[in-house]
Order: C-alpha cells, then sequence, then structure tokens
C-alpha cells in the first residue's frame, strides 16, 4: 500500500507544481494502512491542519482513482513537536476558525474561548550552526515576529510562504514577493523572516532595507564615490535580500537598474530575495519590464483585510499586550466597526482604552461606539476574498468547496469551478498564479483558459449568463464603494 501511496503523490506532482507538492505533500508520511483507514504523520500541527484543508481530497481522490477504494483518514503529529518557547508564543494559542456568525452570537464570556490570536508554526529542530562571519545585523522591529502575526484567511498564502522563506532561505519560493494594501501585515511578515533568520541561520548576512532608503543609499554612492562598496554590500556581502515596498523605486531609472543587476547577482548565487509592495509587480507604472517580469519569477502572495475572527484575535492579543480589560463583548463591536487594516485597528483600540483611562470609567459598548464615532459607517467593507467567492459559488450550485479544489472534470463540477475562477479573476485583485494555488494549486493556464471559456460561454448560454450575473450581483454587495 505504501507504493500506492507514493504512485499517487508522485502522480499529483505534475499537476500541483514542484514547490507546492515539496512544501505541502512530500512531509506527510504513510505510517500504515488498517483496514480503509489510511495512517499519516504531519511534521507539525500547521502542516496537519493545511494538508486537511487543501490537499486531502485531491489525495484521495488519486488513490481512488488508482485502487477504486475509498479510505478515512487519521493524520498524528510527529514525536517531539515544540511547544511554544516563551510567554509570548503561549498567550498566541492556536486559532479555532469558526463563522463570522458564530462569533457574532457568541456571548462575550465565551468570546474568548472561541477566538485566539495563534502561534504562526512550531520551531524547527536545532541544527549545527556554523561559524557566525561578522556583519552588519539588519535594523529589526523587536515587535514583528513570526509568533505575534495573527494567521487568518486574509494572509494564509502570504505567511505560509513566508514562514517556508526563513526555514529554507534560497531554497522555496525565490523570490517570494508580497502585496497588499497599507498596515495589513507586509513589513511584519519581512521582519519575522529576519528575526528567525537571525536567530536560526546567524550565519546568514541579511541586508534589510526600504526601497526609498536603498534608492537614497544608492545615490550617496554614486556622489561620493563609493560605487564599489555598495555594489559589495548587496551584490556579495548579502546572502538575503528583504526590500519593503517596491514600488517606490518605479520610474527612478537608475537605481532600477541597479536593483536590476543586484537581483541577478543574489538570484544566480542561490541568495533568497523577499519584496513587498503595495500593488502585483504588472500594476507598478514606471517598473521596468525586465524587472517586473524578475519578480513574477517566484511565488507572488498576497495580503487582504483581515476578517471578523482575525480581527477579534488581533485585538484581542493587543489587550493582552497592553494589559487592557475589556469584554469579548465589545472586542467584538470594535472590530465590527474597524475593517479596512490592522493599523487602525489597533489605533481603535488605543483611543478606546486611553479615554477610558482618562475618564476613569469601565470600557463598555456603548463608550466605543461614542469615542470612534462614525467610523462604523465610514469604514469601508472589507474586499472580497477568493475564499468568499467559492463559499458562494458552492452554495449557488449545491456543490462542495472541495469539489471546486478537487480534481474532477464532470460537467456538474467543473463548470461552477469554471465560474469561480472568472469570478475571481474579475472582483479581487488576485493573479492568474494566487487563484490556481487557492484552487487546489492548480497551474495559471487552467485559470486563464477558464476565464475565457465563462466569457464566450456567456453569450451563448442566456442560463449560465444569468448564472454569472446573479452571482456576481450577490458578490458585489460585499465590495467596498
Amino acid at each position: 500500500m505504501s507504493n500506492i501511496w507514493s504512485e499517487a503523490l508522485e502522480g499529483l506532482e505534475p499537476r500541483l507544481g514542484a514547490q507546492t507538492f515539496d512544501l505541502w505533500l512530500r512531509p506527510i508520511a504513510l505510517d500504515k494502512v488498517e483496514a480503509d483507514c489510511l495512517h499519516l504523520t504531519a511534521p507539525n500541527r500547521f502542516m496537519k491542519e493545511w494538508f486537511e484543508n487543501h490537499y486531502l481530497g485531491v489525495v484521495l481522490d488519486e488513490i481512488r482513482a488508482r485502487t477504486e477504494r475509498s479510505f478515512e483518514v487519521e493524520i498524528a503529529i510527529a514525536e517531539g513537536e515544540a511547544e511554544p518557547r516563551s510567554e509570548t508564543a503561549q498567550a498566541a494559542a492556536p486559532v479555532e476558525v469558526v463563522d463570522a456568525e458564530d462569533v457574532a452570537s457568541a456571548e462575550p464570556a465565551s468570546l474568548t474561548a472561541q477566538v485566539r490570536p495563534t502561534a504562526f508554526l512550531v520551531e524547527p529542530a536545532p541544527t549545527k550552526k556554523k561559524p557566525v562571519r561578522p556583519h552588519e545585523p539588519p535594523k529589526l522591529s523587536s515587535r514583528y515576529h513570526f509568533e505575534s502575526f495573527i494567521h487568518g484567511s486574509s494572509n494564509d498564502l502570504a505567511a505560509s510562504a513566508a514562514w517556508a522563506v526563513a526555514q529554507a532561505p534560497g531554497e522555496r519560493f525565490n523570490p517570494l514577493f508580497i502585496y497588499g494594501g497599507v498596515g495589513l501585515g507586509k513589513t511584519h511578515l519581512l521582519h519575522a523572516i529576519g528575526h528567525h533568520l537571525q536567530e536560526h541561520r546567524p550565519e546568514l548576512r541579511i541586508a534589510l532595507q526600504s526601497a526609498e532608503r536603498f534608492m537614497n543609499e544608492f545615490i550617496t554612492a554614486v556622489r561620493s564615490n563609493s560605487f564599489d562598496e555598495f555594489r559589495r554590500r548587496y551584490r556579495e556581502d548579502c546572502d538575503v535580500l528583504l526590500i519593503d515596498d517596491i514600488q517606490f523605486i518605479s520610474g527612478r531609472d537608475r537605481t532600477m537598474d541597479e536593483f536590476f543587476h543586484v537581483f541577478n547577482a543574489l538570484y544566480e548565487a542561490g541568495k533568497q530575495i523577499v519584496v513587498t509592495a503595495d500593488r502585483v509587480p504588472g500594476d507598478m507604472q514606471g517598473m521596468e519590464e525586465r524587472l517586473t517580469s524578475r519578480l513574477n519569477w517566484g511565488l507572488v502572495a498576497d495580503v487582504k483585510a483581515p476578517d471578523l475572527e482575525t480581527r477579534v484575535a488581533i485585538l484581542q492579543q493587543k489587550a493582552e499586550e497592553d494589559a487592557v480589560e475589556i469584554s469579548g463583548e465589545v472586542l467584538l463591536h470594535i472590530a465590527g466597526l474597524i475593517r479596512s487594516n490592522v493599523r487602525e485597528l489597533e489605533g481603535a483600540l488605543v483611543r478606546v482604552s486611553t479615554f477610558a483611562a482618562l475618564k476613569g470609567v469601565p470600557i463598555t459598548v456603548d463608550f466605543a461606539t461614542s469615542v470612534l464615532g462614525d467610523q462604523a459607517t465610514a469604514e469601508q467593507a472589507a474586499p472580497l476574498t477568493i475564499e468568499t467567492i467559492q463559499k458562494v459559488v458552492a452554495a449557488h450550485f449545491a456543490i462542495r468547496i472541495a469539489d471546486l479544489k478537487g480534481p474532477r472534470r464532470h460537467k456538474g463540477i467543473a463548470r461552477p469551478r469554471m465560474i469561480a475562477m472568472y469570478l475571481a479573476r474579475e472582483l479581487t485583485p488576485s493573479s492568474f498564479p494566487e487563484i490556481g494555488l487557492r484552487f487546489g494549486g492548480k497551474d495559471h493556464s487552467t485559470v486563464i483558459n477558464a476565464c475565457k471559456r465563462i466569457r464566450t460561454l456567456q453569450g451563448l448560454e442566456p442560463e449560465l449568463a444569468a448564472n454569472v450575473q446573479s452571482l456576481r450581483r450577490q458578490l458585489s454587495s460585499d465590495l467596498p464603494d
């Protein structure tokens, strides 16, 4: 049976892609088979949950196709999984994901038990450290660690990829390009990678800069005739390059040219590159095409505005850090008012708690409303996500979300899957590769073909066009004005 397991996984590798396969499927091991139950082992809890939610159905379908048997699965976590090492990590306990409706109806006393900040991943087993080479350490924010990053559906791809990069720099997702709006966690992930590498791989030389700082250093080097030193720092004496807000060098021809050569030198040497921006590479006006192409070489991952559960978890963590006494009911109320980004969310809590301390009054729902004023109406709704589209399409056609992500090509599933991909492309800023990843790791060409197909069929099949328009209206009601 172990051969069937191996053959099934190998059969999926071309479909899912080598990076996805190596990261999420290869670490899952088959221990034994008892009757119709497969006993698997995952290296840690995060890998177990990710595999169950995204790839288990695909693997079971592949095994069923090969053996004509259906199996149940039990997944254990490998012995020796690390426990959180500090009070900070202990405070960030795993989050049990619940529906927004469940959170909204929860009693204040039980909210704490339902939504908790999540520790990102277990620490890897200690490895033998190489001698440390002297170099200037990066200026990392003490606030931004993986343990303090709240993981949710709005940032799962970017956060998972950042963790993979921190574990194996230069081997997975190189370059890693993270994009999203202001205050959504891009800089947090960048610094978290730096902290993790600094702690576990101190021999690596890390350069962390904003794009603006990189440009200013380049200009200074040219003016002071110290260009050789600048080149050596970024092209030769650098193992990991972390650049924040790369969009700021758009239109700066000489800076773009220099970054292009830095990128090439590091990439060809197998060094890790992580870049953040507020938009995808193709949407940066003034960015050289050759540089845009290179930024798309690796994984392009997005971070969106946090959903309700994640917002409550962020507020709860912030309240614990600042020792603010506040009920779950008030946290839920504030999370419902502030939907745009993490900075405004935390700022709202600070404002409410500060006013309460100055006035010497308890923090209630009415008090929070009076302090925050009209932000409930001023705040825009959280951007539409691919997960929401999948949920709505699956409900409309009375199929499972797992079917949308699976490999089955039956018309009753393939057609809704194409419609969901089409709507994801039309109603979200997600790229074709990102959409493919969210649909079970499908290739970007599959998404492109699905979009073209649905666009054509709408003019030929009135019923299909009506379904698409109905879904579009339903989903558009959730979009910001």
